[in-house]
């Protein structure tokens, strides 16, 4: 009965600490620019957090350092899916896709029927800058931190 009672009196003290944490932030007098600056700067610091493990993006064109972070990152084509990934650092006027030189990679999921394991590759180790364009021309791919090159067993 004890470990009861003292099982609620936490809990309520928890519940009731809770509503203090986010009493102190007052977003009402924020313009619409400043929340969506406010909620992409917390998205980037979700994204950098040691808990954050992966997203997936959608097809479209993206920003470094402003739609995703810049870092090394592991990229991997959803289930089922087949898509060309660029990265460059102009787009064309229109802004919908890169102009001038850039690196590209087919990926092919390995459910695609059409797979083909001696040439199609699922995902792609990449490193990516502040200012550099990432597109993806249909479809989504995974994000996932680098996690390091895999141990071959070498004593």
């Amino acid at each position: 009965m004890k470990k009861i009672i003292t099982a609620l009196l936490v809990l309520v003290l928890i519940l009731s600490l809770v509503p203090a944490a986010f009493a102190d932030v007052d977003l009402s007098g924020m313009s619409y620019d400043e929340l969506v600056t406010l909620r992409d700067q917390i998205n980037l610091a979700i994204w950098n957090s040691q808990e954050w493990q992966e997203v997936t993006v959608p097809y479209g064109v993206w920003k470094i350092g402003e739609d995703i972070p810049a870092g090394k990152w592991t990229i991997t084509v959803c289930d089922g899916g087949s898509l060309f990934l660029r990265v460059g650092v102009k787009l064309n006027a229109a802004g919908t896709e890169i102009d001038g030189s850039y690196d590209s990679w087919l990926l092919r999921s390995s459910t695609r029927r059409s797979f083909d394991p001696a040439s199609d590759i699922e995902s792609v180790t990449i490193d990516l800058h502040d200012g550099e364009y990432l597109t993806i021309d249909e479809g989504s791919v995974i994000f996932t931190p680098y996690a390091g090159k895999p141990s071959l067993g070498f004593k």
